[in-house]
């Protein structure tokens, strides 16, 4: 009986204080309580600059592992089958390259601005980029990131004048399909498209898109899709 007792009293005082917190305070709440409900949630990708633990996301580019993803055979299949249920046919090779260039017009950049100030589409508006996940779901049509790729770092504009989408993307699949799946989604929307190499990169690029491919290091294929305007 003294354990019932005593569990009714603690529930009691539980609920007193649960009621009567307010009054006691005089309407406010404690001030470090008060900033953890009000922050945002970390969840939404595009706050990672309130998460100091994701400082290589914000702004610049990432210089940590990828988070663990299927990279085997099986995963690669179906990115390919995907990307062709995509464009609802058979993907042919991208053309060899026209021409070649001693370095890739992106050596020594460190930041998505740099990326895209590089580039012909993002030149005119690299500086007015914000950074956020949500601008690779924006991207154009044709131009979406690969199937079951999974981006690093995004960013974009919509000021006057900019329409303008960046993205840095890792795919399990090779560089050639990459290609082929550019190429042939950039043809079939008649964007003329042209393939050369710049020092390790393999680049598409045409009227308001350039793309950079590359082999990185693990194995994975590393790409820079820049787009204004389209």
């Amino acid at each position: 009986m003294t354990l019932r007792r005593t569990l009714v009293l603690t529930l009691t005082i539980a609920l007193a204080a649960c009621s009567g917190g307010e009054a006691a305070d005089g309407g406010q709440r404690d001030s470090v309580v008060a900033a953890a409900l009000d922050d945002p949630l970390l969840t939404d990708p595009d706050l990672t600059s309130q998460n100091r633990g994701n400082a290589a996301l914000d702004g610049g580019l990432p210089d940590g592992a990828v988070p663990a993803f299927k990279r085997g055979d099986e995963e690669i299949a179906a990115a390919r089958a995907e990307a062709e249920r995509l464009l609802g046919r058979t993907i042919p090779a991208a053309p060899d390259a026209v021409h070649s260039a001693k370095a890739s017009r992106l050596a020594g950049a460190q930041t998505l601005q740099a990326i895209a100030a590089a580039t012909a589409p993002g030149k005119a508006c690299a500086e007015r980029i914000e950074y956020g996940f949500a601008w690779a779901a924006r991207l154009p049509a044709a131009l979406p990131i690969y199937p079951r790729g999974h981006a690093l770092v995004a960013g974009g504009s919509d000021q006057a004048g900019c329409q303008l989408r960046a993205v840095r993307f890792v795919t399990p699949v090779p560089v050639g399909d990459v290609l082929a799946f550019y190429h042939a989604s950039a043809s079939g929307a008649k964007l003329p498209v042209q393939h050369s190499r710049e020092g390790d990169d393999d680049v598409l690029e045409g009227a308001g898109f350039a793309l950079f491919v590359r082999t990185r290091a693990d194995g994975l294929t590393e790409a820079d899709l820049i787009a204004n305007g389209i």
